[in-house]
């Protein structure tokens, strides 16, 4: 089981209403692919993984895990390196230039920005390595020494010998003196040199007496001698670079046990104990980084976890987290589980699934009809467990209880591609208000854009003929708005925004309305990027240049909002939470707006917040959980909001915290939960006079900040938290405690 430390790390203050301050982002939570690991070291209590999609402790005794990435208050989670110091603290590399620190003990971390703020062009951490107080840093422009007491840079070594200047450094150690693996060869410090700026203070080594080096991966000391694995052998450091086992083996590390040396190629793992070397373990199916060892243990980092060996019994140790960093498209079903679509053209693993602890994957493997792991588009079901499933060639499925019931060009109407008949691309699915679902065809051969299978489980299509669609037109995201009206965008071709109602007759397609919006009709471009239709039945319509809205849908003209924010921003995603805020995914980051959309309340940014990259994949929102879900290309973030789905009837209603204690700040809030949709709160003394009403945002919960309608702090009593509804026929009673400081 995966042990988190758990922890608030952005408070954001939000205006909700009637100038109420509130705390409505609870926490934040990462969720990446750790197979890939880039390095690993143990310590006394475990194993440190370092990958590309973040760094994990292992302990052996209880198989738990710790894990770190964008949550834990962190500027990166693509680590390329790691090192534990004496003092067993973590330092940790990443591939955009930062040197992280982190203490498990405390949870403290620190951003070292130097490196990542320079003005090099290519700022990759390769290396780190501790002697000291001295963090030494391999990077793609040289090597950076920093103060472990303070975190702060002082040296900076960028020419080495007759070496470029600027050169990549692909890892660095000190012995007696410093040595620099780097893409010409080996440096090493001449002796006695105290000026290590200056060219003229390195040695430098292009090959051994036996040949060439090839890449240099990796330093470690050998009975205080340096050792250098290499893309030929591992070499060690007399006066001069010699042979000394795995001659034109090609070591991507190596690691020393007392008198033993471990060393890793890309399927096999090699121990030379001074006097020869044998093959102790090589395994085809993974493809090695790194090697550790520990207390008998041998820990194998791979491209695919981390193998643990015992006495020759293999383990694969891996916390529980998505196979996947692909997040095309996602959607939450009726039990709160997270379904997300993989990929296309052979990169899918078919569509993952998130429980809220534990991920899991329906596949090919485990369904067979699927026929493919391409899952392109989800959607699940607002009425039922059913969970719609798109791929991109072999058609569409329905999974549901367990079982997956497959439909493609061979058992169905389906039609795939003007090339191949049999290759259907099914890119997203909605269902209506009748529980119809329907599909969009990519490229249908027989130019049908639009499928429906109905509640009896009949097939009906539908071609798209003002204006007509050729073949090279390709159909795109689906969006049903409150009438029951189709809105489809297209990827390449004829590019815009298109609508189809087939105004209930499936059969008669004469009495059917269908139309074309474009640029010359107010929208911003016609590359539609997004569409979404809110809990007001507008139509919002994200382009790549910004937002239009479409106020009525079924009288369509377009509304062109200025958002100062989205202004040379691509939109990606858009959805709406439970008070019918836009959380909208862009290239450059994730936006939350008011309801109107022209108040932007929050802009997250991989800078400012956990999200581990600006450019937004996909959205979608838990509305009853309150959960906004965004997918980057490097993770997936999981967004804990006050913003619930209202109750659907006004039963009890809880106030806290109780007592509610008011002092002159503007921390002072009062919880209202259990309210259901269009509430009013009305605040009422012991004297029965009114103090305060105001209306809910539209969510389960609202706030009171203390103040009477005259914005007073009220004075200390017994208050009475009325909530109705607009006809006042649903009426919910509280009491509260004021305490007036």
């Amino acid at each position: 089981m995966v042990k988190r430390t758990q922890s608030i790390l952005l408070l954001v203050v939000l205006v909700v209403y009637a100038n109420i301050n509130a705390q409505n982002i609870l926490n934040w939570e990462v969720y990446s692919n750790m197979d890939n690991v880039v390095d690993l070291m143990t310590s006394d209590k475990g194993i440190w993984v370092a990958t590309s999609g973040g760094a994990y402790f292992y302990n052996p005794e209880d198989s738990s895990f710790v894990i770190i990435n964008k949550a834990d208050n962190i500027n990166s989670q693509n680590f390329t390196s790691l090192f534990i110091d004496r003092d067993n603290k973590i330092w940790l590399g990443t591939a955009e230039g930062f040197v992280i620190f982190y203490d498990i003990e405390s949870g403290a971390s620190k951003n070292i920005l130097d490196i990542y703020k320079s003005d090099k062009s290519q700022k990759r951490i390769n290396n780190l390595y501790a002697k000291g107080d001295t963090i030494f840093v391999a990077t793609s422009f040289g090597v950076v020494l920093i103060n472990k007491n303070n975190y702060s840079l002082y040296d900076t070594f960028t020419k080495f010998g007759n070496f470029s200047s600027e050169i990549n450094v692909n890892a660095v150690i000190k012995n007696e003196r410093i040595f620099t693996a780097t893409s010409s060869g080996i440096a090493v410090q001449k002796p006695g040199s105290t000026n290590l700026v200056a060219p003229e203070s390195w040695n430098n080594y292009t090959s051994s007496s036996s040949g060439s080096f090839g890449t240099i991966r990796k330093f470690d000391i050998y009975f205080n001698k340096v050792i250098a694995a290499t893309d030929n052998g591992i070499y060690q450091y007399n006066t001069s670079w010699d042979i000394l086992t795995l001659e034109t083996v090609p070591v991507v590390d190596v690691c020393v046990d007392n008198s033993k040396i471990y060393a890793a190629s890309k399927n096999s793992l090699y121990l030379y104990d001074g006097s020869g070397v044998s093959l102790i373990y090589n395994n085809n199916s993974f493809e090695f980084t790194s090697v550790a060892v520990d207390n008998g243990k041998i820990y194998l980092g791979t491209t695919s976890g981390v193998i643990e060996l015992t006495n020759g019994i293999e383990k694969i140790i891996k916390p529980d987290n998505p196979e996947s960093n692909s997040f095309l498209n996602m959607d939450v079903d009726i039990e709160g589980n997270l379904w997300i679509a993989t990929g296309k053209d052979g990169q899918g693993i078919g569509a993952m699934v998130f429980d809220g602890t534990h991920w899991n994957v329906v596949n090919y493997q485990k369904f067979p009809s699927l026929q493919t792991n391409d899952v392109f588009s989800v959607r699940a079901s607002r009425t039922s467990a059913a969970v719609y499933l798109g791929t991109w060639g072999k058609g569409f499925a329905i999974y549901k209880d367990g079982s997956l019931e497959a439909f493609n060009a061979g058992n169905s109407p389906l039609a795939g591609i003007p090339g191949d008949p049999n290759f259907v691309v099914i890119t997203d699915i909605e269902e209506d208000s009748k529980g119809n679902v329907w599909l969009t065809n990519l490229q249908n051969t027989f130019l049908q854009q639009l499928y429906v299978l109905t509640t009896d489980r009949n097939w009906y299509t539908y071609s798209y003929t003002k204006p007509l669609l050729s073949s090279n037109d390709l159909t795109y995201e689906l969006e049903i708005d409150q009438f029951d009206t189709k809105w489809f965008r297209l990827f390449s071709g004829r590019i815009g925004l298109y609508y189809y109602n087939e105004n209930g007759t499936f059969s008669n397609t004469n009495d059917d309305r269908q139309g074309y919006i474009s640029q010359t009709n107010g929208l911003l471009t016609n590359t539609i990027t997004a569409l979404k239709v809110d809990n007001r039945g507008q139509l919002w319509v994200g382009t790549s240049l910004g937002m239009n809205i479409i106020p009525d849908p079924s009288n369509p003209s377009v509304l062109n909002i200025s958002i100062p924010s989205l202004r040379g921003l691509s939109v990606t995603s858009i959805d709406v939470d439970a008070i019918d805020q836009k959380w909208v995914g862009t290239n450059k980051g994730l936006l939350q707006l008011s309801s109107d959309g022209f108040e932007v309340i929050n802009y997250f940014t991989s800078l400012n917040s956990p999200l581990p990259d600006d450019m937004i994949r996909s959205i979608t929102v838990d509305k009853k959980r309150g959960i906004v879900y965004a997918g980057t290309d490097y993770g997936l973030v999981k967004i804990e909001t006050t913003f619930l789905q209202p109750s659907e009837s006004l039963g009890e209603i809880f106030v806290y915290p109780s007592p509610f204690v008011i002092d002159n700040s503007a921390e002072n809030i009062l919880v209202i939960d259990g309210l259901i949709e269009d509430s009013y709160i009305k605040i009422i003394d012991i004297n029965n006079q009114l103090v305060r009403d105001f209306k809910a945002p539209g969510g389960r919960i609202a706030y009171w900040d203390g103040k009477d309608n005259d914005g007073n702090y009220v004075s200390s009593g017994i208050y009475l938290i009325i909530a109705y509804d607009r006809e006042a026929s649903n009426v919910a009673v509280s009491k509260i405690a004021v305490i007036r400081k």
